[in-house]
């Protein structure tokens, strides 16, 4: 489930060696929302609000404004035992909400040498890793800090390790 960066910062200044074995070897993905361009200013108050709807999940859910990271893992729920799935439904173990990402539209997997990479399900907005679009059912490795784009989603993929550096080099 996608927790507040803030959140991951928190557990980081609390105790980095329990953050450590939180994550237990498993990968992230950051989401970062994009800066929003200048508000376009009208005499409506409401004007800075927008209704968003959701896939049945609940919040947070990556897509929406807030910095999330989300621990790569499967649900208990899902069948692919080796994939962890991502996509717009609940069913997924990664839930991306925005309407450029198909329902089944990516999965993660770790190698047998315990490396791992993203594998496009053959979706119509496709992924790309480091800025290079994903041929459908091929895997593409994943190194610490690459940009992964699925549909319109931006994502940075860490390893634990990166992870743990990207929060310390950030908190200062």
């Amino acid at each position: 489930m996608p927790e507040s960066l803030l959140t991951w910062f928190n557990r980081f200044t609390d105790d980095p060696k329990k953050l450590e074995a939180r994550l237990n070897g498993r990968p992230v993905l950051l989401y970062e929302p994009p800066e929003a361009p200048p508000h376009q200013t009208g005499d409506d108050e409401d004007d800075d609000y927008q209704f968003r709807t959701q896939s049945g999940i609940a919040v947070p859910a990556i897509g929406g404004g807030e910095p999330l990271a989300v621990v790569v893992e499967k649900t208990k729920d899902n069948a692919f035992q080796r994939r962890v799935t991502v996509g717009r439904t609940s069913n997924n173990d990664i839930v991306l909400d925005d309407a450029s990402v198909s329902r089944f539209h990516a999965w993660v997997q770790q190698d047998d040498g315990g490396s791992w990479s993203i594998v496009d399900a053959g979706s119509r907005n496709g992924t790309q890793v480091g800025g290079k679009r994903l041929a459908p059912k091929v895997p593409s490795p994943l190194q610490s800090g690459v940009k992964v784009r699925i549909g319109v989603i931006e994502l940075t993929f860490f390893t634990a390790d990166g992870f743990v550096k990207m929060l310390k080099s950030r908190a200062g």
